[in-house]
């Protein structure tokens, strides 16, 4: 593999970083290693990896890396959801109730797996079993999310149905008119919770932050190129997510996508009291371009409604305050009478896509590789950094089995054929979804 440099992905605006605890500092890795195992990102797969290598193997070595600082990553920037189940369309076809039911397996796993470690640990991390609502603010949306109760119904899954005016008593907002709440989904602060695992792993974990993968060559054996040091091993778990084709992996597969949201100073207790004082709750839109919405812990509000092909990844501050602007007209949408409500932080996040909408899971010989959750990577991402070490090390089991069936992701067209098809599907969702934004 080609070398490659290295710049900054992450801004230093994460609302959610800023709002929790301040993180440990780790060192960058200044000097050769040789391990049994080399992990190169300390997100919810990298960290879960870690500590399945450590249960099965508790006399392995272990080096976990991250390019920046850990904790920082999209694993925080993210709008705090562990999903259970994700919006369809009702599944027009028995296949496809049978392929959201077999993912919804696959979602509990990795969501009971987090409450597991956040229990164990005692991680503070506004973990909420409250679900989530989905929500039509649009007529035209309402028949998606009838479709959607009438799959539940079908599934036997935990939901419930609620309407405009018992709705925005809930919400504290009168801008929706139908939504759909399923129950087992979660509501954190993404980023304490990255916090809560990375400050719980096990001895023999080594962390180095600052620490990007230049060059990963592998054959009969592991090495990985970093700024300082050379680090040899004998496997190697590449858990990067959306920077897969950044870190020359399956560029012909998945694309990166950038997300931006912007979290609110906390209400006064009158502002909070002004609309209904409401309990804490999460918003997914009923349109795949509409906007986020939570209410959190501490009465801060959070509105995500912007989608971008961003190649780059990296935002400058110029592009995150015009998203701002966007953020903002979707939150005085929802909440005109808190007029004077602004965002204390605006950031920005990357998401993992195939085209196909399938995830990454595969071994090339002592190299091992899990990524693409298309959006929904919290508990996706922690089951599969499990399982990939389930696969590497001959740990079977259902899940396992059920994760390499899957099909894989399908080719992408390469660019620019694939910055003109994606400008074009995202601005045609974009003007469908306005209303929703």
């Amino acid at each position: 593999m080609k070398s490659r440099t290295f710049t900054t992905i992450n801004d230093e605006s994460c609302g959610w970083v800023h709002t929790t605890a301040r993180a440990q500092e780790f060192p960058q890795l200044k000097e050769d290693r040789q391990v049994d195992w080399v992990i190169v990102g300390a997100g919810f797969t990298g960290l879960a990896a870690a500590n399945r290598i450590a249960e099965l193997r508790p006399d392995d070595s272990i080096i976990l890396l991250d390019a920046e600082q850990a904790g920082k990553g999209a694993s925080s920037r993210n709008s705090g959801y562990i999903v259970d189940i994700t919006l369809n369309d009702g599944g027009s076809t028995l296949a496809d109730e049978q392929t959201q039911l077999a993912k919804n397996k696959l979602n509990r796993a990795g969501l009971d797996l987090l409450r597991q470690q956040v229990g164990h640990y005692g991680i503070e991390c506004d973990w909420d079993e409250s679900g989530k609502f989905h929500c039509a603010a649009y007529h035209r949306n309402i028949p998606k999310l009838k479709n959607f109760e009438t799959f539940l119904e079908r599934a036997g899954l935990d939901h419930q149905v609620w309407s405009k005016q018992r709705l925005s008593e809930r919400l504290g907002t009168d801008y929706y008119l139908h939504a759909v709440q399923t129950k087992a989904g979660v509501l954190v602060n993404p980023a304490a919770l990255v916090n809560g695992l990375i400050a719980n792993l096990p001895g023999s974990v080594a962390l180095y932050e600052h620490t990007p993968a230049l060059q990963i060559d592998h054959g009969e054996e592991i090495c990985i190129k970093t700024p300082q040091a050379t680090i040899r091993a004998d496997r190697a778990i590449i858990a990067v997510n959306a920077l897969m084709p950044k870190n020359g992996f399956k560029s012909n597969r998945v694309f990166p996508l950038t997300l931006t949201a912007s979290l609110t100073r906390p209400l006064t207790p009158g502002e909070h009291d002004s609309i209904g004082g409401p309990d804490p709750w999460g918003v997914l839109s009923a349109s795949s371009m509409g906007a986020t919405v939570r209410f959190t812990n501490d009465h801060r509000i959070l509105v995500r409604n912007t989608v971008e092909w961003w190649p780059d990844l990296a935002m400058d501050e110029y592009a995150l305050v015009k998203r701002r602007q966007k953020n903002l007209s979707g939150l005085r949408k929802r909440f005109p009478g808190l007029g004077n409500l602004e965002f204390e932080y605006t950031w920005s996040g990357n998401v993992c896509i195939s085209r196909n909408s399938k995830p990454v899971f595969e071994q090339d010989k002592n190299l091992f590789l899990a990524g693409c959750y298309n959006a929904g990577g919290v508990a996706m991402g922690s089951l599969f950094g499990k399982l990939i070490v389930d696969y590497a090390l001959d740990q079977p089991s259902e899940q396992l089995t059920q994760v390499l069936d899957q099909e894989k992701p399908t080719l992408i067209p390469p660019r620019p054929l694939l910055d003109i098809g994606l400008q074009t599907r995202l601005a045609f969702n974009r003007y469908f979804g306005r209303s929703e934004a």
